[in-house]
Formats: structure tokens, sequence, C-alpha cells
């Protein structure tokens, strides 16, 4: 089920949050663009450690309609700056096992040089401005909220 979801006119961004599965296949089809000959996907999944503790499974939760706004702002100076087509923004919610994808990112531009600044660009800016929080649980049955998920 998807949570929330925005498109932007014209359909340059489309960013979402969803509880269910993400598709990087989606992403890509998102962005596909006839004059870009790049197209780059970045895919966030749940790691087995964090800081030497053993990871069960995370959970995330959001306050959705200022995430969305925060997606769309970053995708917004995004293509600002860089000659980028079209980006999505994907972010799971709820609960991930190990190995689940928690993210996708995917972008479209004319060539592929600009894209790798710009996508981790969008990365950083994720981790450092969405209202996303993060819960690891250990192995041992103990949770952490974790900063800059």
């Amino acid at each position: 089920m998807i949570v929330a979801m925005t498109d932007l006119p014209p359909t340059r961004v489309s960013v979402r949050l969803q509880d269910t599965p993400l598709s990087s296949e989606e992403a890509l089809a998102r962005v596909d663009a006839p004059g870009c000959g790049a197209r780059l996907l970045f895919c966030g999944t749940v790691r087995d450690h964090h800081l030497g503790r053993q990871v069960e499974r995370l959970e995330y939760q959001a306050y959705e309609p200022m995430a969305l706004r925060e997606f769309e702002r970053i995708a917004r100076r995004v293509l600002e700056r860089w000659p980028i087509e079209q980006i999505a923004i994907f972010h799971r919610l709820g609960t991930l096992e190990v190995g689940e994808t928690s993210l996708v990112v995917a972008i479209s531009l004319a060539h592929r040089s600009d894209g790798f600044d710009a996508m981790s660009h969008i990365i950083d800016s994720i981790k450092e401005t969405v209202p996303i929080w993060k819960r690891e649980h250990y192995t041992d049955g103990s949770p952490r909220w974790i900063e800059g998920s």
C-alpha cells in the first residue's frame, strides 16, 4: 500500500512514502526520458550490523506531509543546480528485515558525469533534513533510535 505520493507538474519529480516493498524498476521507469543517456539508481538496504552490533530489523517512521515536502524541496534544488531531467525518491516506512530496500533514488540526465555528484547530494540531504526516523532492533533484543538515517 502506498502511504503518500506526489508527482509535481511537469512530472519531473516523483516522491513517495510507502509501507510495502520498493521497486527500483518503477523508479527507473519514472525517470525514463528519450533525451537522457544516463539513468542512475541508488538503493539503500538494511544491513545486518551497525557500530559493531548485530541488527535484526529496522523500523522507519515519518512525519509524512513534511517528509514529502522535503523530498520535493531537495529535488527542486537538485534540478536547479545540476542538468538533471527527472528525479524519483521512494522511501519505505514500517518494519524492514535485513536485506530489504529502504530507499530508492533514481535520476536521469543527458550525460553521467554530473549525475554522481547530484545523487550523492540527494542522499546526503535526505539523511540530514527529511523527518524520517530509524529505530534499529538488535539481535540481543534491545532497540535504539538512530540519527541521520
